[in-house]
């Protein structure tokens, strides 16, 4: 008795991911918009620097989401497209991405924002940089998980 075994690799074509990230960008950017949305407003109870500080309101919130996430769904495909390995390759290129975003609101509090507007206060860079963090947390694994499986 003879008994073959084929071992087949799960190969994710390109046109498969991105159809399926095309349905889960949109849904990441409101989750996260969403939730970045709702810390501000908790944020500003607590603190109402934060609300008063003219660099920042929801608007902008929300647009810098639907930015930052469209080009991380972009990098994703990318990722995807030409990696052995996308999930691991896109959550080292995403955490460098955190990393170099966490720098605009840090910025922001040695005074280095829109002209005219005066440093953030401390309240203010801790809650814009938790709105980064939580932009990641919910975006990455919605890529990876949603678009990848």
């Amino acid at each position: 008795m003879t008994t073959t075994i084929e071992l087949t690799a799960k190969k994710h074509t390109s046109k498969s991911v991105l159809h399926r990230l095309i349905r889960v960008a949109p849904l990441a950017i409101l989750a996260a918009s969403a939730a970045n949305l709702g810390l501000y407003y908790a944020a500003s109870v607590l603190f109402p620097e934060v609300t008063t500080w003219p660099g920042a309101g929801a608007g902008q919130i929300a647009g810098a989401n639907v930015v930052y996430l469209l080009i991380g769904a972009i990098v994703f495909a990318t990722v995807a497209r030409v990696s052995s390995r996308p999930a691991r390759h896109y959550l080292i290129v995403a955490s460098i991405g955190l990393l170099l975003s966490l720098g605009l609101p840090i910025s922001a509090g040695f005074g280095y924002g829109q002209p005219g507007t005066p440093p953030a206060g401390l309240a203010t860079v801790i809650t814009l940089s938790l709105m980064h963090i939580v932009s990641f947390a919910i975006s990455v694994p919605m890529y990876i998980r949603r678009a990848l499986d």
